[in-house]
């Protein structure tokens, strides 16, 4: 069952994530004594793991299928965190096993993970390949797929999302729900960087900034908040929640002139409401 570590992120026993993710515990212990994976929590031999964490399990199996595969995964895997920048997921790339080769994409881009040798595309592709040609109709049924099943499993969603992101990095909707999801999962950091990509994707958005400002506020950045929070007004000064949350901020930040100023701003709107 699923357990909290601190207040910011939710974790996750071995056993939990073997049922979340669909793999015996042993394989998950073994991947963690090959240090494919690294707990987010460790206590002794018992290990919590983060949302985030089960997002490369799933990854794991999909490009794993026997133990004697992993240790040209692991390469693989480890040259792909050396080229990321450290605020980027692995998640955040398109993996596939291909015939025994990782081969990864990255928006218009696809290499070869092990090398890093580009990958070029020139005819139809065979059978059974990376097939990255899909149009507006197949995007939008992935989409749709994805909203239907993210309760039920939101990792096959986020899946499906960081699919379409990869194809369409500046879709606003699905930037929105993956925040949404992960925020959900305790995943504080990876909600924060889709948050980020929503509010630059569409900076009108009060909305984006709205949800910017309260993922700050979450994670105890107050003054960040509060500038996302005064963005959002500027894109609908009559936003009751901005108003509200700016006062309690700047209550808490000893600032007791600008906190009187949007609390009377937000009974004012909601007497009119």
């Amino acid at each position: 069952m699923a357990g909290r570590g601190d207040t910011r992120t939710q974790t996750f026993s071995t056993r939990a994530a073997a049922r979340i993710v669909a793999v015996s515990p042993d394989r998950i212990r073994y991947w963690v004594k090959r240090q494919l994976l690294r707990p987010s929590l460790r206590n002794g031999r018992r290990h919590r793991f983060a949302f985030g964490d089960l997002l490369l399990m799933r990854l794991a199996k999909e490009l794993i299928p026997t133990r004697r595969h992993l240790e040209p995964v692991q390469r693989c895997l480890a040259r792909l965190y050396a080229m990321l920048e450290p605020s980027r997921p692995l998640t955040s790339l398109r993996l596939v096993n291909d015939d025994g080769r990782i081969v990864a994409r990255d928006g218009a881009i696809c290499f070869e993970a092990d090398s890093g040798q580009m990958l070029f595309d020139f005819g139809p592709r065979q059978s059974g390949k990376i097939d990255d040609r899909f149009g507006p109709a197949r995007v939008a049924e992935r989409f749709e797929e994805a909203k239907r099943i993210a309760d039920e499993d939101p990792l096959k969603a986020l899946q499906l999302y960081a699919e379409l992101l990869v194809r369409e990095p500046r879709n606003f909707e699905a930037h929105m729900r993956v925040a949404a999801l992960l925020e959900e999962q305790g995943d504080l950091a990876g909600a924060l960087q889709h948050r980020l990509g929503a509010a630059a994707t569409l900076p009108t958005s009060a909305e984006a900034h709205l949800r910017l400002g309260l993922l700050y506020r979450r994670r105890e950045e107050y003054e960040a908040a509060a500038q996302s929070l005064l963005r959002a007004l500027e894109c609908d000064p009559s936003s009751v929640e901005a108003h509200r949350n700016l006062a309690e901020i700047y209550e808490r930040l000893g600032r007791p002139r600008e906190a009187l100023r949007h609390m009377s701003a937000a009974h004012r709107l909601s007497r009119g409401e």
